[in-house]
């Protein structure tokens, strides 16, 4: 009987390889059939072989017939396992029974799998009273051991831990796995190694609906803006909720010198509310803020300014008007007693920033001189902005070998809405020709460390040619004893 054992095990592990590609575009039914029909052949030739060897003990049989009963049981030994083989190696054994995506309180998020294994080849040989476990021994099939699983995104393992290990998986059972993302995603791949291969199953990630929230997050949760300027976020907004599909939008704690809007990114389209479709659960906004032009006691320029921004349904909503009712208005609302409406919500922060802005004033701008003389002017800088500026500079563009003269060059700090006169005196060269000159009065300054220009002033400049005061002169006594001439020639005529 040893014999008939030789080709169980090994017989079968080297036919599992080589037939279960070959079979696998047959139909389960037809392999069933035919594993049926094996195992009818196996046991009349068992029952043949037996017959055989009592005869053979008893002597009444010849050694030629029973070798050939005993290969013919053999045979069908090799028949019933094959046909075994090409039933149990077609079908996947561990599928992906759920994928759950759900995020904490801390804004981590993590996916929840859940790994079941089952064989429908073993049910089907229980139903039909096949019994391999003496020629083929199931006992494998039956425990799964040290399955590997990980997460991918476009070929890449997206989870931390890149892979976790399940030790044992027996069958008709499931096991949870839980990863972290370090990607946030809609679908993935769940890769799941075992028994020398590898599935890879594409699932689109279903949501937690531990809690009717509408998780919010902005990359961009704390901006600096300058004032009378405009501050956006981008907002991205995940329905973990099985009940309510609309979602008021609230920004709390806002001064109300900052306005603000919730909008759009395609369509610019302002909303107030949202409103999750069939089959949509994220979304993704941009909020505006518009900072005010000049600061006061609440909006403090360089000083953080912290506020949340939520999605609320109406039961939550009429919870967050009670809490601003409470604290006296829409500000002040701690952080604690935003967790106790247990709703969505991400906390920003805004630091306005201050406008440098200088300007430059001059009573008049346009000179008229002679050659070879200077004009002195006075200009005023002006902080007009709304932070205090450093190093204010001083200089000139000017026409070529003209040279300046400005007092004080340098002002080493100028506060907002002060001014500083500057003495400025322009040199024309000796020998200028006559003509118009356009020199450009230019500041710069620092401001935050932010380097801030003004606009130019040209000032105009219409230089003539100086007058010649002997040819005058000249000119005058001529035109004077002309007129004496004149006068005397008149006189003489009247006496005669």
């Amino acid at each position: 009987m040893k014999i008939l054992r030789l080709l169980s095990i090994p017989a079968a592990l080297l036919l599992l390889f080589s037939f279960a590609a070959a079979q696998t575009q047959e139909s389960q039914n037809m392999k069933l059939l035919r594993l049926k029909s094996a195992q009818l052949s196996l046991e009349l030739k068992k029952a043949d072989f037996d017959r055989y060897l009592k005869l053979k003990e008893d002597g009444l049989t010849s050694e030629a017939d029973f070798a050939q009963r005993q290969t013919a049981y053999l045979q069908a030994q090799v028949d019933y396992q094959q046909a075994l083989i090409s039933f149990m190696g077609s079908e996947a054994r561990i599928s992906v029974a759920r994928a759950v995506k759900y995020q904490d309180r801390s804004g981590k998020k993590f996916v929840r799998v859940g790994l079941r294994y089952a064989s429908k080849e073993l049910k089907e040989l229980a139903n039909l009273k096949i019994n391999a476990e003496d020629l083929f021994p199931l006992d494998f099939m039956k425990e799964l051991k040290d399955v590997y699983v990980s997460l991918l995104s476009e070929g890449k393992v997206i989870s931390d831990p890149y892979e976790k290990t399940v030790a044992t998986l027996p069958i008709e059972t499931e096991r949870d796995v839980t990863f972290q993302l370090l990607k946030d995603v809609e679908n993935l791949d769940v890769s799941v190694s075992y028994s020398g291969k590898t599935e890879t199953t594409s699932v689109y990630l279903q949501k937690g609906v531990s809690a009717n929230m509408v998780t919010v997050n902005s990359a961009q949760f704390s901006q600096e803006a300058d004032l009378e300027s405009t501050a956006t976020y981008d907002l991205s907004l995940e329905k973990f909720s099985g009940e309510a599909n609309v979602f008021k939008l609230e920004a709390v704690n806002l001064p109300t010198q900052i306005t603000y809007e919730f909008s759009d990114p395609t369509t610019s389209a302002r909303l107030s509310q949202i409103k999750f479709s069939e089959g949509i659960t994220s979304l993704k906004l941009q909020l505006k803020l518009f900072l005010p032009k000049n600061p006061d006691e609440r909006v403090i320029l360089d000083k953080p300014l912290e506020f949340f921004v939520l999605a609320l349904d109406n039961d939550q909503t009429e919870k967050l008007r009670g809490l601003e009712a409470a604290a006296g208005g829409a500000g002040g609302i701690g952080a604690d007693a935003i967790e106790t409406l247990n709703a969505g919500f991400v906390k920003l922060e805004l630091i306005p920033r201050g406008v440098p802005k200088v300007e430059v004033q001059a009573v008049n701008l346009y000179h008229e001189i002679k050659v070879g003389d200077t004009i002195s002017m006075d200009v005023t800088i002006r902080n007009t902005g709304t932070r205090k500026l450093n190093n204010v500079r001083v200089f000139c563009d000017l026409p070529l070998n003209w040279r300046v003269e400005i007092k004080p060059d340098l002002i080493a700090t100028l506060e907002q809405n002060k001014d500083e006169v500057v003495k400025i005196k322009f040199l024309p060269p000796d020998g200028v020709s006559v003509g118009d000159y356009e020199p450009k009065i230019r500041t710069d300054a620092l401001a935050d460390n932010r380097r801030v220009e003004s606009e130019d002033k040209i000032v105009r400049i219409h230089i003539s040619s100086k007058a010649n005061v002997l040819g005058i002169g000249a000119l005058v006594l001529l035109l004077v004893g002309l007129l004496v001439g004149i006068v005397v020639f008149g006189i003489k005529l009247t006496r005669r």
